[in-house]
């Protein structure tokens, strides 16, 4: 069994879990955020542009974004305790061989 492998193999499967979290984190700000008061302005222009699609359309759902933050923790832990092992192996080799 190669140690550096599954350090390796546990610090990227963090790092990954670790901006997924981040991600689902950021749409769930986005979806809970009450929208900005919009400005009304005396004297409206029409413009001819079509109108901007609003942010939250492309979104995933509120529940999938809470259901992916649970999944990436665990697997987050998972990790960690892969990194755990691994260094538990390594100390034993350690020990055994001083």
């Amino acid at each position: 069994m190669n140690i550096q492998s599954a350090f390796a193999s546990g610090m990227q499967g963090v790092q990954s879990a670790t901006d997924a979290m981040t991600q689902s984190t950021l749409t769930i700000n986005r979806q809970t955020q009450r929208p900005a008061d919009p400005v009304v302005e005396a004297e409206a222009v029409p413009t001819a542009q079509p109108p901007v699609p609003s942010a939250t359309a492309a979104l995933p759902s509120l529940e999938s974004s809470l259901i992916d933050l649970t999944v990436q923790q665990r697997l987050a832990e998972a990790n960690v305790r892969s990194i755990e092992t691994a260094s538990s192996v390594l100390g034993t080799l350690i020990d055994t061989k001083v």
